[in-house]
């Protein structure tokens, strides 16, 4: 691609789609009235995971682009003579050096990421998806690399346009339940895991241990704000890093937490026992897709009952109980997410130069996975021919 040249705000960008004008439109630090209609206007409704719903973005600009970002923002793709957008490309610009790198709204709470489609682009088909797509890519702006990861295949109930983009490299993998693995869980069949947790959670009740689902913004604050404070204590015990201290990672799920109406991709549920937090997880749902996100367990008179074990169990017999067709465990293949029946599901990542700058960034990197792979490999055999 070549160099692109800076886009003011609201500056189309004008291209052809299938014999029509298509016009591309940069929304740079939109508030959030602007974000809120942009989303409204889809025609259809909004296709996206739930790291792409308009709450999730509205916080993450509010809370964390600011002081992480260069710049943020929303390309609109628009049919001429028509007033609604038909697909929208949340984007944050970082710097790294001298290279400008433009990139979903991440900064490691984002577990899911692409472009947000309409329904009514959704329905048109891959081809026309991915000629949209282009068109999006060639005009992000003041940019010379495209660089976005966690690709998963789908979103909400469309195939994931980055994930099939003919550049997209495997990435990694993510462990998740099926609907089919969601309606078995529990089941007599079932894995040892739930059978086992089903009985300790009875114990849980007999010692007056309750579990609630927070249904208010205010239920959702008081809760997450008692996750934070035991997962802060938890893993100072543990003397590790608290990865919720960074970027301001916390104000962000407490504005998003405080977001009002049925839309709220956040859903929490706890155990308490006398309004006391004995175990937290949180999940963001959109689309029938749901994803863990924190977890977090109270004090230590309540370990012996596994209760962070006895959460995540009943997170996913929520799901189960609520039509979710996907229920995943979020970024990492930690062992224990592999004893509740998970199967694998492979990620990818979309790298793209956008100028001379971004080619020559994109080489060097390689270059440098390259050596690394090789010392690996080295060092395995060594370890091999030493055993």
């Amino acid at each position: 691609m070549t160099e692109m040249l800076a886009m003011a705000e609201n500056e189309p960008f004008c291209g052809q789609l299938a014999g029509q004008d298509l016009h591309v439109v940069w929304h740079e630090q939109p508030g959030a009235d602007l974000l809120r209609s942009l989303w409204a206007s889809l025609p259809g409704g909004a296709v996206c995971s739930a790291f792409q719903t308009r709450q999730f973005v509205e916080c993450f600009f509010q809370e964390m682009a600011p002081a992480a970002c260069d710049t943020f923002g929303v390309l609109a793709a628009y049919r001429a003579g028509l007033p609604d957008p038909f697909a929208l490309l949340p984007l944050i610009r970082l710097r790294k050096g001298p290279v400008r790198i433009a990139s979903t709204p991440d900064l490691g709470v984002a577990d899911q990421n692409g472009p947000v489609l309409s329904k009514a682009l959704a329905s048109e088909g891959e081809e026309t998806v991915q000629a949209v797509m282009a068109a999006m890519i060639d005009a992000i702006p003041d940019a010379d690399v495209v660089d976005i990861k966690k690709l998963h295949a789908s979103i909400g109930s469309a195939h994931n346009p980055f994930f099939l983009h003919p550049k997209a490299s495997a990435e990694s993998c993510t462990l998740y339940l099926d609907a089919d693995a969601l309606l078995a869980a529990g089941a007599s069949s079932g894995k040892g895991i739930y059978k086992k947790t089903s009985g300790t959670f009875r114990k849980l009740q007999n010692e007056g241990v309750q579990l609630v689902e927070a249904t208010t913004p205010e239920e959702r604050l008081q809760i997450l704000e008692a996750l934070m404070v035991c997962r802060a204590q938890r893993f100072k015990a543990l003397g590790r890093a608290n990865s919720l201290k960074q970027d301001n990672r916390e104000n962000f799920y407490r504005a998003l937490a405080a977001q009002a109406g049925g839309g709220n991709p956040l859903k929490v549920l706890a155990l308490t026992s006398d309004g006391d937090i004995v175990a937290v997880v949180a999940m963001l749902v959109e689309n029938g897709c749901a994803t863990g996100i924190l977890i977090s367990i109270g004090p230590e008179q309540w370990h012996r009952f596994s209760p962070g074990i006895v959460v995540l169990v009943q997170s996913i017999y929520w799901a189960r109980d609520n039509n979710i067709r996907i229920y995943s465990f979020g970024t990492g293949l930690q062992a224990y997410k592999s004893r509740f029946g998970a199967m694998e599901q492979s990620t990818r990542r979309l790298l793209l130069p956008l100028t001379v700058k971004g080619h020559a960034a994109i080489t060097a990197l390689k270059a440098k996975q390259g050596l690394r792979e090789t010392v690996d490999r080295w060092k395995q055999q060594k370890t091999s021919q030493t055993a």
